[in-house]
C-alpha cells in the first residue's frame, strides 16, 4: 500500500530528471548555436512537456493521492480524485497547446465559458446531486456503513456517488436516493456521531401492581439481555394512566442500530414470562375479576407428587411436605432467560417440570464453560434453599421451561417443630455434594473418606441451622 502511494513521486522525479537532461542539452546547444539550432528548438519543447507532466503528477499526489489515502471510508473519495486529476490534466493540455503549438487560448476559453453556462442550466438537478455528494463527505454527513433514514427509507449506507446515495434496507433491498434529498434535510443518522441507540418498548400493567415493582422487574429484564449495554443503564418511566392500565416505557441501550428490532422483540417476548412469574397482570380492555384465587387443587397435587420423589426431601413427612407445597409455585422461563446467576444470593430451589436448562460455570479468570444440561425431573439450588448459599453456577433456559419453585419459607416452621430434621437433610445433601467428591479424591484411606463425609455433613447442618435460626 505504501509503495503504491509513493509511486507517483518516483514518476514525477523521473520526469523532472528527463526535463533536466533536456535543459542540459539546451545549454550545450546554445553554446554552439550556429551548429545546433534545431536541437535547441526540440530541447525547449521537450523540456516544457516533461516539466509540465512532472508538475501535474506531483500536484495530483499532493492534492489528491496523499490526503484521500486517509479517507478510504468515504465512498466519494475516488470521484474527487478523478475530478482533481481531470482538472490538472486539462490545465496541462491548455498550457502545452499554448507553449508547444502557439495556440491562442482566449477564444477557446470564451467558447468554453459559454458552453459551461448552457450545460449548467440544462443539468441543474444533476449538478445539485453532484455538489451535494461533495458536501456530504466534506461535512461527514454520512459515510459507508452508517445506518440512516433518508426520507422514509431506512438502511445501511453502501455507497455515496456523485449523483446518488445507495442504501441496503433490512429487507435486503437496494435503494438509490438522489443526493439532493439529503440536502433538503430528510436525513436521520443512527450511527454518527455515536452508534449508541435506544430501544424503547411500551407496556401496560394493571392498577393493582405497584409501579415500583413493575419498574424494577422491567429493569432487571433489560439487564439480563445479551445485547443491552450496561452503561447507560436501562430506564423505565410511566407515560400515562389509561382507562385499563398504567402504561410504562422501557428504554434499553444498544451499540449497534441494526440490533434494535431484535432487542425490542426479545424484550416483548420476555415481558410475558417475567410478568407471569411476578404476578403482574397485562390488562385487557374488559372487565377483569381481580379476586384472589386459591391455588388450584390439580396444581397442588402435581407439586406434591413431584417433590415427594426427590431423595434429599425423603425425611420430610406428608404434613410437612404439604406446608412446603403451600410456599411453592410454577414459574415459566423463555428460551435464553437466566433463571439463576452465579454468585447471587438466593433461597429457592428449582425442579424442572418441563423443558431443559444449561448450567454454566465462570472460573476465576472470567471464562464461562458449560457444566451440564438438566432436563425434566432434575433439579438445582438445594444449597441455596436450605443453607442460603450463593448460587454456584448460572442456569439458563435453552427452551421454554416450566419449573416448580420451592421457597425456604416453607421450611421455617418445620425446623422449629422438628430440629433433628436438619441432621437428616444435611446427610443427604452431603452425599450429593460436588465438594464431597473432591475431598474423597484427595483422601488416601477409607477412614479419611469417612471423616471427610462426616465433616462436610456437620458443616452443612450448621449452615442450615444458622440460616433458619434454629438450635
Amino acid at each position: 500500500m505504501r509503495a503504491k502511494l509513493l509511486k507517483p513521486l518516483f514518476t514525477s522525479l523521473i520526469l523532472y530528471l528527463i526535463a533536466g537532461i533536456f535543459k542540459a542539452i539546451i545549454i550545450i546547444a546554445k553554446a554552439n548555436a550556429l551548429h545546433f539550432p534545431q536541437l535547441i528548438h526540440i530541447g525547449e519543447k521537450s523540456l516544457t512537456l516533461f516539466f509540465t507532466l512532472g508538475t501535474v503528477i506531483l500536484l495530483r499526489w499532493v492534492i489528491a493521492d496523499a490526503p484521500f489515502s486517509m479517507l478510504r471510508r468515504y465512498t466519494v473519495a475516488p470521484l474527487l480524485k478523478s475530478i482533481i486529476t481531470f482538472l490538472l490534466y486539462f490545465g496541462a493540455v491548455l498550457v502545452l497547446l499554448n507553449r508547444l503549438f502557439g495556440i491562442n487560448l482566449t477564444p477557446l476559453l470564451t467558447t468554453s465559458a459559454v458552453l459551461t453556462g448552457v450545460l449548467a442550466l440544462s443539468l441543474q438537478e444533476t449538478l445539485k446531486n453532484f455538489f451535494t455528494g461533495l458536501w456530504i463527505n466534506t461535512e461527514r454527513i454520512v459515510a459507508k456503513g452508517d445506518w440512516v433514514k433518508i426520507a422514509d427509507k431506512e438502511g445501511e449506507i453502501l455507497e455515496v456517488t456523485w449523483n446518488t446515495t445507495r442504501l441496503l434496507t433490512r429487507k435486503n433491498d437496494c435503494v438509490y436516493i438522489p443526493n439532493r434529498i439529503l440536502m433538503e434535510g430528510h436525513l436521520e443518522n443512527y450511527t454518527y456521531p455515536s452508534p449508541l441507540h435506544a430501544a424503547e418498548v411500551d407496556i401496560g400493567a394493571s392498577y393493582f401492581d405497584p409501579p415500583t415493582k413493575v419498574k424494577n422487574v422491567l429493569i432487571d429484564l433489560a439487564k439480563d439481555l445479551p445485547n443491552v449495554m450496561i452503561e447507560p443503564k436501562p430506564e423505565v418511566w410511566i407515560t400515562n394512566y389509561s382507562d385499563f392500565s398504567i402504561n410504562y416505557r422501557l428504554r434499553a441501550w444498544v451499540n449497534d442500530f441494526r440490533l434494535v428490532p431484535y432487542v425490542k422483540t426479545e424484550i416483548n417476548s420476555r415481558i410475558w414470562y417475567v410478568f407471569r412469574r411476578n404476578n403482574i397482570e397485562i390488562p385487557f380492555p374488559a372487565r377483569v375479576n381481580y379476586a384472589r384465587q386459591e391455588k388450584k387443587h390439580s396444581e397442588t397435587e402435581i407439586i406434591m407428587n413431584s417433590l415427594k420423589d426427590i431423595e434429599f426431601l425423603s425425611p420430610i413427612n406428608y404434613d410437612e411436605l404439604r406446608n412446603i407445597v403451600f410456599y411453592s409455585n410454577f414459574e415459566t422461563f423463555g428460551v435464553g432467560e437466566i433463571i439463576v446467576k452465579q454468585g447471587e444470593t438466593g433461597d429457592t430451589f428449582y425442579l424442572i417440570h418441563s423443558g431443559s436448562v444449561d448450567v454454566l460455570y465462570k472460573d476465576s479468570a472470567g471464562n464461562e464453560k458449560p457444566l451440564a444440561t438438566l432436563k425434566q425431573g432434575e433439579f438445582f439450588g438445594e444449597m441455596s434453599l436450605l443453607a442460603g448459599e450463593p448460587r454456584r453456577a448460572t442456569v439458563i433456559a435453552n427452551e421454554d421451561t416450566s419449573c416448580i419453585v420451592v421457597n425456604s419459607k416453607g421450611f421455617q416452621n418445620i425446623f422449629i417443630k422438628n430440629p433433628t430434621l436438619a441432621e437428616s437433610l444435611s446427610e443427604l445433601l452431603a452425599k450429593r455434594s460436588d465438594e464431597l467428591e473432591k475431598i474423597k479424591n484427595l483422601a488416601v484411606s477409607e477412614r479419611e473418606k469417612l471423616e471427610a463425609e462426616i465433616s462436610l455433613k456437620k458443616n452443612i447442618m450448621n449452615k442450615i441451622k444458622k440460616f433458619f435460626k434454629v438450635g
